[in-house]
């Protein structure tokens, strides 16, 4: 390893301290082969121009200058990236907070070995500090590069919300006798649920909720496809034939196999049809969990049997019909309410384990409609209720329920609907 360079700086005649100060220290130089280079400054050199100090460390010898001096020079240190031994006249306190884990103030009257030690200490640090400012340069720039691109990230995830927001219904249909609700409250920047409320023809109105498998931009991506994949209706020269329930799954699910690439990815589903005549509900579902008929503070699971989509070929839907009578309330939900109303006083682990409390929430739900609430109110309740819990500002899992209950009054306009954030 070559002698380092030392930079001896003096308020004034700096070659007059070399004799009388340096040549004791590098007398007793404690590293062989021998002591350091040395260069030769004034105070007011190294202060206007700080690019003059190189080497390995300074020793500024003090006469009389001020505090502020000695903490400019001390600055100008830290700009170089060096250290320094500053030596003040015997007996003089150093300048208050001038001590620094680089600056190290010693009197000028130490013992020479001492002051030897010290700058030779302080030059075997220089390598491993130059190295250190040398891999936090590159680390800052790294960083500059790590944030512009999450903020590029950033941006098309914000797009990508907002493409899937453009295939959510704007507004739910106005159905003479019927009300509909929804709460969709995705758990990241986009959802791996999907919803949608149809008219299909001048007396049925088709309705659906899917849950791509998995989060983030491969399940919304997946749950877009869905959304557009679904077949409710088809035209045929003149006629148009509502697809039943069964019969659409089954399609869309052979579709989403038949595009399936080396990495197959599945959704559960639930679709129906309700009848505004008679307000029979046709169902049909594809491991989605059941939809909830509540009346009266009971609760019937309707219980639809189907495999995943995008997994077996040939897969059969079963359908499942029934009247939904006045004072009843239909909900279709996605799995993600299983974990959003946690044990009270659950841990973190705890709180993502599957409970049963949302369905008291979904009865709360249908009572106030029940009551004669607006469906919006009744929504928005359960949206305070989730707001409630801890841990709601980052929940596990998407969230997604439509809600469908008979009503008297007929002829509203169709309602936007309002999306969490």
């Amino acid at each position: 390893m070559p002698n380092p360079t030392i930079t001896l700086v003096a308020e004034s005649a700096p070659e007059r301290w070399q004799a009388i100060w340096w040549r004791a220290v590098a007398d007793h130089w404690p590293i062989e082969p021998g002591s350091p280079t040395l260069q030769l400054l004034t105070l007011e050199e190294a202060l206007r121009e700080p690019g003059r100090m190189h080497g390995a460390a300074a020793a500024l010898i003090v006469e009389d200058a001020d505090a502020r001096t000695l903490h400019a020079f001390a600055d100008a240190l830290h700009q170089r990236g060096l250290a320094g031994l500053f030596l003040s006249p015997p007996g003089v306190a150093p300048a208050p907070g001038l001590a620094s884990d680089a600056v190290v103030t010693l009197p000028r009257d130490a013992e020479p070995a001492v002051a030897g030690a010290i700058l030779a200490t302080l030059a075997q640090r220089q390598p491993a500090f130059e190295s250190m400012l040398q891999e936090v340069g590159f680390a800052r720039r790294f960083q500059s590069g790590i944030r512009g691109e999450m903020d590029r990230v950033h941006e098309e995830l914000q797009l990508a919300a907002q493409v899937q927001r453009d295939f959510l219904p704007k507004e739910l249909p106005s159905v003479p006798g019927l009300d509909f609700g929804a709460l969709f409250r995705p758990c990241g920047y986009v959802s791996g649920d999907i919803y949608d409320v149809v008219r299909l023809d001048e007396r049925r109105v088709g309705f659906f909720i899917a849950d791509a498998i998995g989060h983030g931009v491969p399940a919304a991506l997946m749950t877009m496809v869905i959304a557009r994949t679904l077949p409710m209706k088809e035209t045929s020269g003149e006629t148009t034939r509502v697809v039943p329930p069964g019969e659409a799954l089954f399609r869309l699910n052979e579709e989403l196999i038949r595009r399936q690439g080396e990495s197959p990815r599945f959704a559960s589903a639930v679709y129906g049809v309700i009848d505004q005549r008679d307000l029979r509900v046709t169902i049909a579902s594809a491991g989605h969990p059941w939809p909830l008929r509540m009346r009266d503070g009971d609760i019937e699971k309707i219980e639809t049997d189907g495999g995943l989509l995008g997994i077996f070929p040939g897969e059969q839907y079963p359908e499942v019909s029934f009247e939904l009578r006045p004072g009843e309330t239909l909900i279709l939900h996605s799995d993600g309410f299983e974990t959003a109303f946690p044990e009270p006083g659950a841990d973190h682990y705890g709180r993502r384990l599957p409970t049963s409390h949302y369905v008291r929430h979904f009865t709360d739900l249908a009572a106030l409609v029940r009551g004669g609430a607006v469906m919006d109110e009744a929504i928005d309740r359960l949206g305070r209720a989730l707001d409630a819990q801890i841990g709601s500002l980052h929940q596990h899992d998407d969230l997604t329920a439509l809600a469908i209950t008979p009503r008297k009054a007929a002829g509203e306009l169709a309602r936007p609907v309002r999306h969490a954030a």
